[in-house]
Protein backbone atom coordinates (compact mmCIF):
# COMPACT_ATOMS: atom_id res chain seq x y z
CA UNK A 1 0.00 0.00 0.00
CA UNK A 2 1.36 3.51 -0.96
CA UNK A 3 -0.76 7.11 -0.69
CA UNK A 4 1.00 9.70 -2.45
CA UNK A 5 0.00 13.58 -2.67
CA UNK A 6 1.00 15.81 -5.34
CA UNK A 7 0.92 19.12 -5.15
CA UNK A 8 -2.10 19.28 -2.81
CA UNK A 9 -3.37 22.68 -2.31
CA UNK A 10 -6.36 23.89 0.40
CA UNK A 11 -7.83 27.17 1.03
CA UNK A 12 -10.25 28.07 3.48
CA UNK A 13 -12.67 31.60 3.07
CA UNK A 14 -12.16 33.46 6.54
CA UNK A 15 -15.16 34.68 8.05
CA UNK A 16 -16.35 37.36 6.80
CA UNK A 17 -12.73 39.35 6.36
CA UNK A 18 -11.67 41.22 3.14
CA UNK A 19 -9.13 42.72 1.60
CA UNK A 20 -8.46 46.52 0.59
CA UNK A 21 -10.06 45.61 -2.85
CA UNK A 22 -12.96 44.31 -1.07
CA UNK A 23 -11.83 40.34 -1.76
CA UNK A 24 -12.79 37.87 0.53
CA UNK A 25 -9.42 36.80 2.29
CA UNK A 26 -8.60 33.15 2.32
CA UNK A 27 -6.51 31.26 5.39
CA UNK A 28 -3.98 28.22 3.64
CA UNK A 29 -4.79 24.55 4.60
CA UNK A 30 -2.16 23.15 2.27
CA UNK A 31 0.21 25.12 -0.08
CA UNK A 32 1.36 22.55 -3.03
CA UNK A 33 2.21 19.55 -0.37
CA UNK A 34 3.88 16.99 -1.82
CA UNK A 35 4.67 13.64 0.13
CA UNK A 36 5.06 9.88 -0.52
CA UNK A 37 4.36 7.19 2.39
CA UNK A 38 4.05 3.72 2.50
CA UNK A 39 2.69 1.46 4.49
CA UNK A 40 3.81 1.65 8.16
CA UNK A 41 2.98 4.37 11.36
CA UNK A 42 3.62 7.71 10.27
CA UNK A 43 3.27 10.82 12.45
CA UNK A 44 2.76 13.53 11.63
CA UNK A 45 4.43 16.57 13.42
CA UNK A 46 3.38 20.85 13.09
CA UNK A 47 2.25 23.95 14.81
CA UNK A 48 -1.20 24.27 14.94
CA UNK A 49 -2.62 25.52 11.53
CA UNK A 50 0.29 24.18 9.64
CA UNK A 51 -2.37 21.88 8.05
CA UNK A 52 -1.88 18.50 9.78
CA UNK A 53 -5.86 18.24 10.01
CA UNK A 54 -6.35 19.14 6.56
CA UNK A 55 -4.21 16.83 5.43
CA UNK A 56 -6.13 13.76 7.11
CA UNK A 57 -9.73 14.84 6.04
CA UNK A 58 -8.13 15.21 2.16
CA UNK A 59 -6.68 11.47 2.90
CA UNK A 60 -10.02 10.09 4.13
CA UNK A 61 -11.87 12.03 1.38
CA UNK A 62 -14.07 13.79 3.09
CA UNK A 63 -13.28 17.25 1.17
CA UNK A 64 -11.70 17.70 -2.14
CA UNK A 65 -8.37 19.39 -2.89
CA UNK A 66 -8.68 22.84 -5.27
CA UNK A 67 -5.60 21.75 -6.85
CA UNK A 68 -3.69 18.78 -6.91
CA UNK A 69 -3.96 15.60 -6.36
CA UNK A 70 -4.21 12.20 -3.54
CA UNK A 71 -3.25 9.07 -5.41
CA UNK A 72 -3.93 5.57 -3.23
CA UNK A 73 -2.44 2.42 -4.77
CA UNK A 74 -2.64 -1.12 -3.53
CA UNK A 75 0.27 -4.29 -3.90
CA UNK A 76 -2.21 -5.73 -6.30
CA UNK A 77 -1.94 -2.72 -8.37
CA UNK A 78 -4.90 -0.80 -7.92
CA UNK A 79 -4.91 2.34 -7.92
CA UNK A 80 -7.61 5.32 -7.32
CA UNK A 81 -7.14 8.96 -7.61
CA UNK A 82 -8.46 11.59 -5.40
CA UNK A 83 -9.17 15.01 -7.23
CA UNK A 84 -11.35 17.31 -8.35
CA UNK A 85 -11.14 15.51 -12.01
CA UNK A 86 -11.35 12.37 -10.85
CA UNK A 87 -14.57 13.04 -9.46
CA UNK A 88 -16.43 13.90 -12.47
CA UNK A 89 -14.21 10.93 -14.79
CA UNK A 90 -14.75 8.30 -12.36
CA UNK A 91 -18.08 6.16 -10.65
CA UNK A 92 -19.16 6.58 -7.44
CA UNK A 93 -18.61 2.64 -6.67
CA UNK A 94 -14.85 3.46 -7.27
CA UNK A 95 -14.67 6.34 -4.31
CA UNK A 96 -16.81 4.06 -2.51
CA UNK A 97 -14.28 0.81 -2.64
CA UNK A 98 -11.63 3.02 -1.37
CA UNK A 99 -13.68 4.46 1.72
CA UNK A 100 -14.61 1.70 2.66
CA UNK A 101 -10.86 0.43 3.33
CA UNK A 102 -10.26 3.86 5.85
CA UNK A 103 -11.06 3.91 8.85
CA UNK A 104 -11.39 8.05 9.74
CA UNK A 105 -11.12 9.69 13.35
CA UNK A 106 -11.38 13.28 13.48
CA UNK A 107 -9.74 15.70 16.55
CA UNK A 108 -13.75 16.38 17.33
CA UNK A 109 -15.73 13.40 16.23
CA UNK A 110 -19.70 14.69 15.16
CA UNK A 111 -20.92 11.72 14.50
CA UNK A 112 -23.52 10.23 18.09
CA UNK A 113 -24.74 6.89 17.92
CA UNK A 114 -28.60 6.22 19.79
CA UNK A 115 -27.31 2.69 19.92
CA UNK A 116 -25.64 0.74 22.67
CA UNK A 117 -21.78 0.24 22.43
CA UNK A 118 -22.22 -3.33 21.81
CA UNK A 119 -25.06 -2.92 19.06
CA UNK A 120 -22.70 -0.42 17.17
CA UNK A 121 -19.28 -2.32 17.34
CA UNK A 122 -21.04 -5.10 16.05
CA UNK A 123 -22.60 -3.30 13.08
CA UNK A 124 -19.28 -1.72 11.79
CA UNK A 125 -17.60 -5.41 12.16
CA UNK A 126 -20.52 -6.97 9.85
CA UNK A 127 -20.41 -4.16 7.73
CA UNK A 128 -16.82 -4.81 7.15
CA UNK A 129 -17.02 -8.59 6.74
CA UNK A 130 -14.99 -8.45 9.17
CA UNK A 131 -14.29 -12.72 10.15
CA UNK A 132 -16.84 -13.71 13.41
CA UNK A 133 -17.93 -10.52 14.08
CA UNK A 134 -19.78 -11.29 17.38
CA UNK A 135 -16.35 -12.52 18.85
CA UNK A 136 -14.05 -9.40 17.26
CA UNK A 137 -16.52 -6.89 18.60
CA UNK A 138 -16.58 -8.57 22.34
CA UNK A 139 -13.07 -8.89 21.85
CA UNK A 140 -13.05 -4.98 20.86
CA UNK A 141 -15.24 -4.04 24.01
CA UNK A 142 -12.87 -5.76 26.52
CA UNK A 143 -9.95 -4.49 25.32
CA UNK A 144 -10.56 -1.08 25.51
CA UNK A 145 -12.51 -1.42 29.05
CA UNK A 146 -15.87 -0.66 27.80
CA UNK A 147 -17.41 -3.81 29.57
CA UNK A 148 -19.16 -1.85 31.79
CA UNK A 149 -20.65 0.84 29.31
CA UNK A 150 -21.52 -1.93 26.24
CA UNK A 151 -25.56 -1.75 27.00
CA UNK A 152 -24.99 2.24 26.97
CA UNK A 153 -26.22 4.32 24.17
CA UNK A 154 -23.43 6.02 22.61
CA UNK A 155 -24.93 8.95 22.83
CA UNK A 156 -24.76 8.97 26.10
CA UNK A 157 -21.15 8.14 26.28
CA UNK A 158 -18.61 11.47 27.96
CA UNK A 159 -15.27 12.25 28.26
CA UNK A 160 -12.57 9.74 28.00
CA UNK A 161 -14.54 6.96 27.68
CA UNK A 162 -16.69 8.47 24.63
CA UNK A 163 -12.66 8.66 22.92
CA UNK A 164 -11.81 5.20 23.50
CA UNK A 165 -15.33 3.89 21.73
CA UNK A 166 -14.22 6.00 18.68
CA UNK A 167 -10.90 4.59 19.03
CA UNK A 168 -12.19 1.24 19.70
CA UNK A 169 -14.94 1.68 16.08
CA UNK A 170 -11.87 2.55 13.94
CA UNK A 171 -10.01 -0.95 15.13
CA UNK A 172 -12.83 -2.90 15.32
CA UNK A 173 -13.06 -2.04 11.37
CA UNK A 174 -9.90 -3.64 10.53
CA UNK A 175 -9.03 -0.98 7.75
CA UNK A 176 -6.10 -0.91 5.50
CA UNK A 177 -6.07 2.71 6.05
CA UNK A 178 -6.13 3.74 9.48
CA UNK A 179 -6.43 7.94 10.33
CA UNK A 180 -6.14 9.72 13.46
CA UNK A 181 -6.20 13.27 13.83
CA UNK A 182 -5.15 14.27 17.87
CA UNK A 183 -6.11 10.26 19.15
CA UNK A 184 -4.61 11.25 22.68
CA UNK A 185 -6.42 14.12 23.27
CA UNK A 186 -8.95 13.58 25.72
CA UNK A 187 -7.61 10.56 26.23
CA UNK A 188 -6.98 8.78 30.27
CA UNK A 189 -3.79 7.03 30.53
CA UNK A 190 -5.12 3.50 30.18
CA UNK A 191 -6.97 4.89 27.16
CA UNK A 192 -3.20 6.07 25.79
CA UNK A 193 -1.63 2.58 27.12
CA UNK A 194 -4.34 0.51 24.95
CA UNK A 195 -4.04 2.83 21.76
CA UNK A 196 -0.43 2.47 21.97
CA UNK A 197 -0.19 -1.51 22.09
CA UNK A 198 -3.04 -1.67 19.28
CA UNK A 199 -1.14 0.58 16.66
CA UNK A 200 2.57 -1.09 17.31
CA UNK A 201 0.67 -4.50 16.85
CA UNK A 202 -0.90 -3.51 13.40
CA UNK A 203 0.13 -5.53 10.40
CA UNK A 204 2.79 -3.81 8.20
CA UNK A 205 0.77 -4.10 5.24
CA UNK A 206 -1.27 -1.39 7.06
CA UNK A 207 -0.72 2.53 6.66
CA UNK A 208 -1.32 4.86 9.63
CA UNK A 209 -1.67 8.01 9.31
CA UNK A 210 -1.31 9.92 12.87
CA UNK A 211 -1.41 13.97 13.31
CA UNK A 212 -0.54 14.36 17.17
CA UNK A 213 1.02 16.91 19.44
CA UNK A 214 1.61 14.36 21.75
CA UNK A 215 5.79 14.46 21.06
CA UNK A 216 6.05 10.96 23.40
CA UNK A 217 3.30 9.13 21.32
CA UNK A 218 5.07 9.96 18.40
CA UNK A 219 7.78 7.66 19.23
CA UNK A 220 5.10 4.77 17.80
CA UNK A 221 6.19 6.06 14.46
CA UNK A 222 8.24 4.72 11.44
CA UNK A 223 8.21 7.69 9.59
CA UNK A 224 8.10 11.12 10.22
CA UNK A 225 5.89 14.28 8.44
CA UNK A 226 6.94 17.98 9.58
CA UNK A 227 4.24 20.63 8.33
CA UNK A 228 4.98 24.33 8.12
CA UNK A 229 2.76 26.84 7.15
CA UNK A 230 0.90 24.34 4.59
CA UNK A 231 3.58 22.78 3.31
CA UNK A 232 6.46 19.47 3.62
CA UNK A 233 9.59 21.13 5.79
CA UNK A 234 10.62 17.25 6.21
CA UNK A 235 9.82 13.72 5.20
CA UNK A 236 12.09 10.54 6.18
CA UNK A 237 12.29 7.63 8.48
CA UNK A 238 12.06 8.62 12.42
CA UNK A 239 15.53 6.24 12.99
CA UNK A 240 17.59 8.50 10.73
CA UNK A 241 15.89 11.85 11.47
CA UNK A 242 16.24 11.29 15.01
CA UNK A 243 19.44 9.94 15.24
CA UNK A 244 20.66 13.88 14.01
CA UNK A 245 20.16 14.88 17.89
CA UNK A 246 21.66 14.30 20.82
CA UNK A 247 19.21 12.28 22.94
CA UNK A 248 17.22 10.59 19.80
CA UNK A 249 13.87 10.98 20.95
CA UNK A 250 11.24 12.83 18.54
CA UNK A 251 10.71 15.53 21.13
CA UNK A 252 14.48 16.55 20.76
CA UNK A 253 14.33 16.48 17.19
CA UNK A 254 11.28 18.61 17.13
CA UNK A 255 12.62 21.19 19.50
CA UNK A 256 15.86 21.34 17.44
CA UNK A 257 14.15 21.62 14.24
CA UNK A 258 12.06 25.25 15.73
CA UNK A 259 15.95 27.14 15.96
CA UNK A 260 15.28 27.85 12.21
CA UNK A 261 11.52 28.23 12.47
CA UNK A 262 8.28 29.39 14.69
CA UNK A 263 7.48 25.82 15.43
CA UNK A 264 5.50 25.77 18.43
CA UNK A 265 3.52 22.67 20.24
CA UNK A 266 1.47 21.71 22.79
CA UNK A 267 1.64 18.53 24.41
CA UNK A 268 -1.92 17.00 24.18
Amino acid sequence: MWIEWSHITKKYNANNDRNQAGEQKSTIGLLDFSATVRAGVTVILGPEGAGKSTLLRLTAATMLPDDGRITFGSKEGDRFIWSRGSVVASDSTSLSDWRDKIAYLPSVPALRYDETVEETLLYFAQVRRVASPKKVAAECIAKWGLAGWRKTSVSKLIGPVLKRYYLSECFVKSPTILLLDEPTKGLDPIGKHILWQEITNQPKDRIILISTSNLAFAECADDLILLEKGSCRRLGRKKYLTASVKKGTVEDWYRAMQTFSDLKIQEQ
